[in-house]
């Protein structure tokens, strides 16, 4: 494999589960706030038995803002939090889908977990492979 097409292979193997990440994290903020609503939110946070409401507002907002910083490229700090955020609120919400017995719904957020590492592997790998031409050209 040349250099080129391997610089390729990386990016599609960092860009696939990247934009499957941010594109579910997206659209679930959106489908929470959007069709959800309110009144829906407090009776889900009842039914799984959440300690607290207010979780189910600033979280998924979180997600959005995660969302964006992990598609921003410029900032691999904030990325790590960002990835670190994701599996730690999809973690959450299984563990609170397992708890009021819905395992549908802990099997999609397990999934979403998966996504979430593999696109932070993803991730890494693209900056280690990149790192040698970074130094080498002096930037």
């Amino acid at each position: 494999m040349s250099q080129s097409s391997h610089a390729s292979y990386n990016k599609v193997l960092y860009w696939i589960p990247t934009i499957f990440l941010c594109a579910g994290m997206i659209a679930s903020t959106t489908l929470w706030f959007t069709v959800t609503g309110p009144p829906e939110i407090l009776k889900i946070a009842e039914t799984m038995k959440a300690p607290n409401t207010w979780a189910f507002y600033a979280l998924p907002f979180g997600q959005f803002i995660a969302a964006i910083i992990i598609l921003n490229r410029k900032m691999p700090a904030a990325r790590t939090f960002a990835y670190a955020f994701a599996m730690f609120y999809n973690g959450g919400l299984m563990i609170l889908l397992l708890n009021s017995d819905n395992g549908a719904g802990a099997a999609i957020e397990f999934g979403k977990i998966a996504v979430a590492v593999w696109a932070y592997a993803a991730d890494r790998n693209r900056i280690k492979k990149s790192l040698p031409q970074a130094v080498a050209s002096g930037a």
